[in-house]
């Protein structure tokens, strides 16, 4: 099978040793080229006017909604076992959050839930992807890197734009959002023994695999969760001070 459209489970059966490291420099290289890609089309859409914005904001959710589907499409055609890849993880939420957002901007609640739930759901995808299996030029690897890079990107526009104003108070919504949202997913892992959100089995990213090593073999699958939720919340108050610091920066050049 080309390289290509190579996936995860042929990697494993065939014993493959195709993919890379994370941190390595391609893998630096995707972060730096989502970080410029952020700022740049960030820059961009501020100048915009309000009907050149809403153009920008729709096209990038329906570039989203179509990559998603469309990775759902080729792994069909490839016979993958389709149970794996229903769009339930909180990036695919991302994406349809984006679409809605898109239409009708004015929803403050959801511009908070993305600032920290889904936008932080993004960047830990990019830092710690789960494609490191694969070898860079391959559809999935790059379907991950293009379609978190353009989650993120849809925030920084909101964000520079002054569209969207993170809040503490956002935070905690996101919290309450994102504990909701796993609470059906966790059930939904354990009947059909799946791993989205990454809390039904073992995973094959770094992080997740040695926290799941060193907690669901002691303490359970549960704790697992409450570990994961908590990490989350913890980097959404990290994010939290970064929008503060971008905010100071931003009335300090005015």
């Amino acid at each position: 099978m080309n390289s290509f459209w190579l996936h995860r489970d042929d990697i494993y059966e065939q014993g493959l040793s195709v993919g890379f490291k994370v941190f390595s420099a391609g893998h630096l290289l995707w972060l730096i080229g989502i970080a410029l890609f952020g700022w740049l089309t960030g820059r961009f859409y501020r100048c915009l006017d309000e009907r050149g914005k809403d153009t920008m904001r729709k096209a990038c959710a329906l570039t989203i909604i179509f990559l998603e589907y469309a990775k759902i499409i080729v792994l069909g055609l490839f016979g993958v076992n389709m149970r794996e890849f229903v769009p339930l993880h909180l990036c695919s939420a991302a994406g349809l959050a984006a679409l809605i957002y898109a239409l009708w901007p004015g929803m403050k609640l959801l511009g908070q839930i993305y600032s920290y739930a889904f936008v932080t759901s993004a960047l830990l995808a990019v830092v710690f992807p789960s494609t490191t299996m694969y070898p860079w030029w391959n559809f999935y690897c790059l379907h991950t890197f293009i379609i978190h890079g353009l989650l993120i990107a849809f925030f920084v526009w909101m964000f520079m734009s002054g569209e969207v104003i993170p809040t503490y108070k956002g935070l905690l919504q996101s919290t309450v959002f994102s504990v909701l949202f796993a609470i059906p997913i966790y059930l939904i892992d354990s009947v059909f023994h799946v791993n989205y959100m990454f809390i039904g089995t073992r995973s094959d990213v770094g992080i997740l695999t040695a926290l799941w090593d060193n907690i669901v073999p002691k303490y359970g699958r549960p704790v697992y969760v409450l570990v994961l939720i908590l990490i989350m919340f913890a980097a959404g108050n990290v994010m939290y001070g970064i929008y503060c610091l971008f905010g100071k920066l931003r009335r300090g050049r005015k």
